[in-house]
């Protein structure tokens, strides 16, 4: 299993928004991110989509957290930047699956996603992760 470059750079662009007060131009964004402004209007988007980026138009616009950094957990971000939603193999969501092995992928997706849904925004720009 690999994370997605457009989970590793959408947390990126939130970690930098973490600690900002004022809206974050996408150039400003593009520049500490190093990602093109194409590919980062597909992130800032999934984002915005979820409820965890607001962007806001105007000469002093940009992009800013939605809601307080604390309040963001990386389980929420991770599963919709993903495009698979974290599902390691497709026996993890089919109900009634007879593989012998299924039960192993059940354990380790959920071990997965609660770690990620037990790490909030606010943990990461703090470096307090687990």
């Amino acid at each position: 299993m690999k994370i997605s470059s457009k989970t590793h750079y959408g947390v990126q662009i939130l970690s930098f928004l973490a600690v900002k007060t004022e809206p974050v131009s996408a150039k400003e964004l593009e520049k500490c991110t190093g990602v093109s402004s194409k590919y980062l209007e597909k992130v800032l988007k999934i984002l915005s989509d979820v409820g965890v980026v607001t962007a806001t138009r105007g000469a002093n616009g940009g992009y800013l957290l939605s809601r307080p950094a604390g309040e963001i957990r990386m389980g929420e971000v991770v599963r919709a930047l993903e495009e698979d939603n974290m599902e390691i193999i497709d026996c993890v969501a089919k109900q009634g699956c007879c593989c012998p092995s299924s039960k192993l992928w059940k354990k380790l997706f959920d071990g997965i996603n609660e770690i990620l849904d037990g790490v909030t925004l606010k943990d990461i720009s703090e470096g307090k992760v687990i």
